[in-house]
This record gives structure tokens, C-alpha cells and sequence, in this order.
């Protein structure tokens, strides 16, 4: 089997976050919250950009935007739930340092493959410094892309494309936005996590009660190269 890390399993890992993808397929209407499907589950992970290979079925979990990450080995575990027509995936090699945009490059992957899909990427990392990267696909508008890190004041320094504020407004959000902060001028003063999950709203599986197929998972060496430099580097 080819394996395509350098570091040993037990290698720590340096900071936490989130990063999750989630899937709203059409029709695009209150959802029921079914059980999770494992044997879908286990087909979309499969199908993930991210991954090479699905390599164990650990039984299913509690979904957490951003599980635990101890070690190295940790890295290699991925949660897919599949309740109904709502897919969300929690998968750490979405995280990035802003060289790769890996939540955009899945979510653009996605919205190919599934037209009509409510397809909604967020990560957050912090590692010291935190980072910052979503991806909107959102039926009848242009994609949103918002990617910096959160001590660049600068706005010039910071990645934004598409039309937040058109989206906002055909997801029925008005301002103050539930006190999320906001600025159409400053993307930097604005917690585009949090707008996402605005946008997902009764879609957002992650604060919910529900439970996902936890796969440990052969991820592409892309991804594992992108791990290795932005959970692993630096640890002794």
C-alpha cells in the first residue's frame, strides 16, 4: 500500500479548527433528519477529492466540525454523514495555510458533480495565527470565495470573490445578521464562518444531535502533503 506521509504516526499535531463541507441536495426544503446512511457515507467518501482510498469503517460518531487532533495518525480520519438529502463532511485535510484553497477546490468539485446543490465549505484553523477559508455555492447566484488570515488588516491581503451580500439577501438574511459581524467593504472584519452558517441554517447539521460514519481513509498525496505542512510543521 502506498503511504504518502514522512512523519512518523505519532508526530503531533500544532492547532486546532474547523473544517467541514456541507451538501444541501435539491429539493431544497425543510429537512427531516433521517438516520445516517452509512452505505452512502461511505460512497461519498470515496468520491472526495481529498481522498484516495477509504481504508476502515470505525462505526459511526457524533459529528464535530473540528474532531480532536492529537497525532499524525489522527490526520487519517475523516467523519461522511448522509441524513436524507443534507451530506456533511468533516475532513481536516480541508484546512489550509492559504496556499491551496482546498475548501474551494472541493466545494467547485462538488457543485459539478451535484447541479442544484446548496454546497457550503468552511475551515477555520488557528495555529497561533488563525486562518480563515469558505466557499459558497448557492442555487441562482455567482460562487463566494472569502480566504485570509485574521492579522491581515489590510483588506487588499485578503482573497474575495463572488457577491456575499446577494447571497445574504436571496437566503432571506437580514442585517445585524445574529450579530455576526459583517462589513461589503472590509472582508477582514467580517466572521465569514459564521455567515455560513447562517446560510445553511436549518440545514446546519454540525450543532446538532446527530451521528456520522467515521472512515480512516488513504488521503491523496496532495492532501497529505498540505497536512504535513500546515498541521505537522514545526513539531519537533
Amino acid at each position: 500500500m502506498t503511504d504518502f506521509w514522512t512523519s512518523p504516526p505519532d508526530t503531533l499535531v500544532r492547532g486546532s479548527g474547523i473544517y467541514t463541507v456541507t451538501v444541501v441536495l435539491p429539493p431544497i426544503e425543510s429537512p427531516a433528519w433521517p438516520a445516517n446512511d452509512p452505505a452512502r457515507a461511505r460512497e461519498f467518501a470515496a468520491a472526495l477529492d481529498t481522498v484516495d482510498e477509504v481504508l476502515e469503517y470505525e462505526g459511526e460518531q457524533r459529528v464535530a466540525g473540528g474532531f480532536g487532533l492529537q497525532t499524525r495518525a489522527d490526520l487519517e480520519w475523516i467523519q461522511v454523514g448522509v441524513w436524507g438529502n443534507v451530506i456533511g463532511v468533516c475532513d481536516p485535510a480541508l484546512a489550509d495555510n492559504g496556499n491551496s484553497w482546498p475548501v474551494l477546490e472541493q466545494v467547485t468539485e462538488l457543485a459539478k458533480r451535484l447541479p442544484g446543490a446548496k454546497i457550503i465549505g468552511n475551515a477555520s484553523v488557528d495555529r497561533g495565527e488563525s486562518h480563515e477559508e469558505v466557499a459558497w455555492v448557492v442555487p441562482g447566484f455567482e460562487p463566494v470565495h472569502s480566504e485570509g488570515w485574521a492579522i491581515n488588516e489590510d483588506p487588499a491581503l485578503w482573497t474575495l470573490t463572488g457577491d456575499p451580500q446577494a447571497v445574504l439577501d436571496g437566503c432571506g438574511l437580514a442585517e445585524p445578521y445574529s450579530g455576526i459581524p459583517y462589513d461589503a467593504e472590509d472582508p477582514t472584519a467580517t466572521y465569514w464562518g459564521g455567515l455560513s452558517e447562517l446560510i445553511l441554517g436549518e440545514h446546519d447539521p454540525w450543532s446538532r444531535r446527530l451521528r456520522a460514519s467515521a472512515f480512516r481513509v488513504r488521503h491523496t498525496e496532495d492532501a497529505t502533503d498540505r497536512m504535513e505542512e500546515g498541521w505537522l510543521q514545526g513539531v519537533p
